[in-house]
């Protein structure tokens, strides 16, 4: 995903030398087994493998709770990373309740404003953020930030990591002018040391990219999340989710660019990196098949459009039931494809099912039903089929009456349209009628805005 703040890592303490004399063989062995555990469970995580980072991190908190007792600081750092590992899983309430114990330890064992109680309160901020809970993960940062800035100074890149997250929240919570300055301070700082500081740097490029694209500000956004997008291609593997996230930020940016074939490109590296990913998750792959999909359309690429839409709605009836809303909107997406390409038997069926679903969920007056109805009534005039659209467009109308009002000029292409269909099928009465009544609506005087 994108927008994602950064987890600070903890330091790793080295066992003091006078207690490393004293341990047992089997002491020392249990050492060196957790050192080798935080090893393994790392390189796991950096590779994006999180669920067998949690394992090997629940291996690594027992052998440290037996070595040192519960209170220890090594104790707090297995607490500190296994909560990260379990967080990217989208485990948050264990990871908070990990980071509160690890918290507490470190609060006992260093003071309220050492630098590693600064970390505690981001990650747990962080894990808050996860949780929606906002406006408290505000207040973690801030705190943290005023530990850091006076303990590291105002230019460390630890600090840099407080601006980005205290800037996640801000933009999290609507305060984009609030956000923005942050993720700038915290740029910069990266920028200093640019090799040293690559998956931070290319994070908050990420999270600026994506503000400005919030802010429909696509120019802006561009050329930031292609920077993050070269940062991250030469530092981490294809299908890492970050990479992955930033890609899938860029086609997004892309597309509303109108940069259609640049988006396409994108998208299809991110279907297939979610594909290969060692967790592939079907609610994101779907969405991102989607894109892929919606991007061929905006490009006339209608045919190459039908393969990724139609995989699409598999997985939507698979995670949603085939009896959902999300199901309905993927069905007309892909109808929608079908039709402009005259291929009207295969896209009846899918229209109908929609206009089915949706009256089910809704009810038979929503405004979505509408669309449907309108969706169905186009196909069967370009087919020919007036008898069959003139009931749906009388249905259609009665409709927007009743949620517009019977004056609303946005009835006017609807009148014209069912207008046309009367015609056609000799119920000329009818037909003038409704003519009539949609050129009285034209001559209404514009309404002042």
């Amino acid at each position: 995903m994108t927008n994602m703040p950064l987890m600070k890592r903890r330091r790793q303490f080295g066992v003091a030398i006078g207690l490393a004399l004293c341990l047992a063989a089997s002491g020392r062995a249990q050492v060196a087994a957790l050192r080798k555990l935080n090893a393994q469970a790392a390189d796991s995580y950096r590779q994006g493998q999180y669920a067998e980072a949690v394992r090997v991190g629940q291996d690594a908190l027992k052998v440290a709770e037996k070595t040192y007792g519960d209170t220890h600081l090594q104790v707090a750092i297995a607490l500190s990373n296994l909560a990260e590992y379990q967080r990217v899983q989208g485990n948050y309430p264990e990871a908070e309740t990990l980071l509160q114990r690890a918290l507490a330890i470190d609060r006992k064992l260093l003071g309220n404003n050492h630098p590693d109680v600064a970390i505690d309160l981001n990650n747990l901020a962080l894990v808050r953020d996860s949780l929606g809970r906002h406006a408290d993960a505000e207040q973690l940062y801030r705190q943290a930030l005023a530990i850091d800035e006076q303990a590291l100074g105002p230019e460390n890149p630890g600090v840099a990591t407080d601006l980005n997250n205290l800037a996640e929240a801000c933009r999290a919570q609507g305060k984009l002018a609030e956000a923005e300055p942050l993720y700038k301070r915290a740029v910069t700082i990266w920028e200093k040391a640019p090799e040293q500081n690559a998956r931070a740097l290319a994070t908050a490029l990420t999270d600026l990219g994506t503000l400005y694209a919030a802010r429909d500000e696509a120019a802006k956004a561009e050329p930031l999340l292609a920077r993050a997008l070269t940062i991250w291609q030469k530092t981490v593997r294809a299908d890492h989710p970050s990479l992955v996230a930033t890609l899938r930020a860029l086609g997004s940016v892309q597309m509303s660019l109108g940069a259609y074939a640049k988006a396409e490109s994108s998208f299809a590296q991110v279907v297939s990196a979610t594909e290969k990913g060692p967790d592939v998750r079907d609610r994101q792959l779907a969405k991102d098949l989607g894109n892929l999909g919606m991007v061929r359309y905006l490009a006339g690429r209608y045919e190459a459009a039908e393969s990724p839409l139609g995989r699409a709605v598999t997985l939507d009836e698979k995670i949603y039931g085939k009896n959902s809303l999300t199901v309905a909107a993927s069905l007309s997406q892909l109808a929608e494809v079908y039709r402009i390409q005259n291929k009207y038997a295969q896209a009846e069926p899918l229209y109908k099912r929609a206009l089915l679903i949706d009256e089910t969920v809704l009810g038979p007056n929503h405004a979505v039903v509408a669309t449907d109805l309108r969706n169905l009534a186009t196909l069967y005039s370009l087919e020919g089929r007036h008898a069959d659209a003139a009931p749906l467009l009388k249905r259609l109308l009665a409709i927007k009456e009743a949620a517009l009002g019977p004056n609303n000029p946005q009835l006017i292409p609807i009148l014209d349209s069912y207008a046309v269909v009367l015609r056609v099928l000799d119920r000329d009465q009818e037909a003038k009628a409704v003519t009539a009544r949609a050129d009285a609506l034209r001559a209404q005087p514009a309404k002042k805005p």
